[in-house]
């Protein structure tokens, strides 16, 4: 099992230049880096599509939630998410927001807008990072990303590890999970522009197939509201 690291997350103020585009990285990849959030609680809690044996709808948007994340959730629970995913005898067990709350240095506060799904073993995740471009990515990260283009859109592609929770009785230890994969791929045709990100990742700790991450993204991407097909 594995668990998101917290969602108040120190980043800097919300300014031109690189110090802001830093801070505005380092916020999302908190969210992003720690890919599983709700995971232990929502899929613990909610079994109900498990036991009908139906397909999950997605979670009603709470108060706390971020406006984006029904589009978000829409798109990715797609009826056909078990055939890309390459899982096709499986079915969506939970479908929920999975973004949180970042304070700035200044002490604002933005959520950030998620939603992730469960078939299985397998999770995926597709984030709306706003105005944060595919190039702070590439700028920011180390190791940098892989370049790349996806659908005549700019895109970074990265990899992280997510932590690992095992419980016994009433005590818990964490450590080194699985690998997760993550696509950011541009809005529009530029990648100075904002950019929305996909990950996928595994509970059993198997490393997720790059194949499956790709088959999601082209399928889900063009589906959200701000995206922009290239000419």
């Amino acid at each position: 099992m594995t668990e998101e690291h917290g969602h108040d997350v120190a980043a800097e103020p919300a300014k031109g230049g690189a110090e802001s585009a830093a801070g505005q990285v380092a916020a999302a990849l908190v969210l992003a880096l720690a890919v599983v959030a709700a995971v232990l609680f929502v899929g613990g809690l909610d079994d109900t599509a498990a036991q009908n044996n139906k397909p999950a709808v997605c979670n009603p948007p709470k108060a706390t939630d971020a406006p984006e994340y029904p589009a978000l959730c829409a798109a990715l629970n797609r009826p056909d998410l078990p055939v890309l995913v390459g899982v096709p005898s499986e079915h969506v067990v939970n479908a929920y927001s999975s973004g949180g709350q970042v304070t700035s240095a200044a002490g604002t506060k933005e959520t950030e807008a998620s939603a992730q799904v469960q078939l299985g073993s397998v999770y995926l995740q597709v984030s709306d990072n706003r105005d944060l471009s595919v190039q702070s990515f590439d700028d920011f990260l180390r190791p940098r990303p892989v370049p790349g283009s996806l659908l005549g859109h700019p895109s970074v592609t990265y990899l992280d590890r997510t932590t690992s929770i095992v419980f016994k009785g009433a005590t818990a230890s964490s450590g080194t999970g699985g690998i997760a994969r993550h696509l950011v791929v541009a809005k529009g045709a530029k990648a100075e522009g904002g950019s929305y990100e996909i990950a996928v990742w595994r509970q059993d700790d198997a490393t997720p197939d790059d194949a499956i991450l790709l088959r999601v993204a082209e399928a889900v991407l063009p589906a959200l509201p701000g995206w922009v097909p290239a000419a």
